[in-house]
């Protein structure tokens, strides 16, 4: 197994706390400062970068190296969040500011990331790699989400981002000591009739021509065989579960539950819960060899029935108080969100693993940028939803909006049985950007 596992481990646990930060400290720290649920999802704008990046990932993949991108994002995030801590979080417009800038330098950072990690990964590590992936990326989701949230009545704005300027420090530490200082490519014999080889020698010819480079590299990665199908799942497989995800935290605290206590159960409970989930999507492609259609199917139906449960407590939620109590309520709505946890974190390493090996399906000089238009989109699907459910649920409601994430949640069913088998096939003796991955 690849040495560089653990390190790809903290590089993702370092993105995983702007999500944590994002998706559940600073939205249950606007609520409860009286923000509407409208603006609360319009807050989500600021990280449009995310859906962006794949505009300028061209860029990483062609100028300077991995190592060079990934001190210097650090950099920049260490002194915006230095800038954040001195920062009034009631002055809105300077904060959304340096949120964008924030945003911004980790979806480059996320570039550089995926880079990497496609590169030092064999075929036979794809499994394990995103293991290291979602459980890494996850327990920083819990940093900063779960942990921040369960103290958010005992620490104070300055001193959580003065925390996040230190760690990403030590990241920058990290990285310059772990990874080589240049990396030079490395080119394997293979036999004649191996298109994929072909593939990247036709694309380094083009590349190097003058003009035209930006294009053939964007032609180069939507024209890898299934990228469009991987596209169009990732749009849509978690917009019900996100809904539900986002939405459910919001209802309890509007429903008289504390927010330190929402932090432990949803945040850390529930995102430990979600990296077994992990673990296990990553354990039964890597180690019981399940075929990945086959685990997506019945992963997605049994998300179903968790959706039908938690939906059926929202909308009867005062009425199953009368009966049995509201702390009955809150352990069901726990209980079926921790569940759903779990089985995201399983389709979510199913489904990763499902985008890397297409992108090494890719010539290699563009397969960091590959892997980031798929996982821009991923984001994209997730993020756009999100953006309109606060204004959606205000104006409709949490019963109506909860069916709806249940519906949208039902329709990936028959898309799932599109899926193409040889997009489970992976392909062997990879190799990009210095590492032999053979």
């Amino acid at each position: 197994m690849s040495k560089y596992l653990t390190f790809l481990s903290f590089l993702y646990f370092v993105q995983g706390i702007p999500y944590g930060l994002q998706s559940r400290f600073l939205p249950a720290y606007f609520r409860t400062h009286g923000m509407s649920l409208t603006n609360v999802g319009f807050f989500k704008l600021l990280l449009t970068p995310w859906m962006l990046k794949a505009l300028w990932a061209p860029l990483v993949d062609r100028h300077g190296t991995k190592k060079l991108w990934l001190v210097w994002s650090m950099v920049g995030l260490m002194l915006t969040c230095f800038v954040a801590a001195f920062l009034d979080s009631g002055r809105l417009l300077y904060l959304a500011g340096v949120l964008l800038m924030f945003n911004l330098l980790t979806s480059t950072q996320d570039i550089a990331v995926d880079g990497v990690a496609i590169g030092i990964l064999s075929s036979s590590e794809l499994g394990y790699g995103n293991i290291a992936q979602v459980v890494g990326y996850k327990f920083g989701a819990i940093f900063g989400g779960g942990l921040l949230t369960s103290v958010i009545d005992y620490i104070s704005w300055t001193l959580v981002f003065q925390y996040l300027a230190f760690v990403y420090g030590v990241a920058v530490l990290v990285i310059y000591s772990f990874l080589p200082n240049k990396l030079q490519k490395i080119t394997k014999n293979k036999s004649k009739d191996d298109k994929y080889q072909q593939s990247e020698q036709t694309s380094d010819i083009k590349t190097s021509s003058e003009g035209g480079w930006l294009r053939t590299h964007l032609t180069d990665v939507l024209n890898t065989e299934d990228t469009w199908w991987i596209i169009i799942y990732v749009l849509i497989y978690k917009l019900g579960e996100q809904g539900t995800l986002s939405m459910t935290p919001l209802f309890l605290m509007d429903n008289g539950v504390s927010t330190s206590v929402l932090g432990f159960w949803l945040g850390i409970v529930g995102q430990t819960v979600s990296i077994c989930g992990s673990v296990v999507g990553g354990w039964l492609f890597s180690y019981k060899k399940v075929p990945i259609i086959q685990s997506l199917n019945s992963t997605q139906n049994a998300r179903i029935v968790l959706l039908s449960c938690q939906c059926f407590l929202v909308v009867f939620w005062q009425s199953l108080a009368g009966f049995w109590g509201s702390n009955v309520n809150l352990g069901l709505a726990v209980l079926f969100m921790s569940v759903l946890l779990l089985i995201s974190g399983t389709i979510t390493t199913l489904t990763f693993t499902l985008m890397m090996q297409c992108s090494q399906r890719a010539p290699s000089n563009v397969q960091a940028t590959h892997y980031t238009t798929l996982a821009t989109f991923e984001v994209l699907g997730k993020l756009t939803f999100s953006v309109v459910t606060g204004a959606l649920t205000d104006l409709f409601g949490y019963k109506l909006m909860f069916l709806l994430f249940l519906m949208l949640t039902m329709c990936v069913s028959p898309f799932l049985s599109t899926m193409k088998p040889q997009l489970t096939i992976p392909i062997k003796n990879n190799v990009i950007d210095g590492y032999n991955t053979s």
